[in-house]
């Protein structure tokens, strides 16, 4: 993520990347959110509104977009170091938070496992 980009630049590529691919944002007017993604900076632990703020190097922002198309919905998001590298705080943050992602993927992969599968 490049420093100096703006949220709302953002928001607009991931408009613009919905629009082109034939899903709708979900996001978008959703209980009048106003935004067709989220954007998260820092200390904003989720569903951040974009905004003409620009982004500084060292900065973490979380994105999060969530798509409709053919009647169900998608998400997904990333936590982006702004500029490359962020401060030991941050970094160990976004480490600790993917990693217990990844566990509990595991663990709900092994209840599927023994609830579905029989294993």
């Amino acid at each position: 993520m490049k420093p100096g980009v703006t949220t709302d630049e953002i928001d607009r590529i991931v408009h613009e990347a919905c629009i082109e691919r034939e899903c709708y944002p979900s996001p978008l007017n959703y209980y009048e959110f106003p935004k067709s993604c989220c954007t998260s900076v820092n200390e904003v632990i989720c569903h951040g509104i974009p905004d003409s703020r620009e982004l500084n190097a060292g900065e973490i922002i979380n994105i999060d977009i969530s798509v409709y198309k053919w009647g169900f919905h998608a998400d997904l998001n990333e936590t982006y170091y702004v500029g490359g590298k962020t401060d030991e705080i941050a970094d160990k943050l976004t480490r600790t938070t993917y990693e217990c992602l990844m566990k509990a993927i595991e663990y709900g992969m092994r209840f599927y496992m023994m609830l579905f599968v029989g294993y």
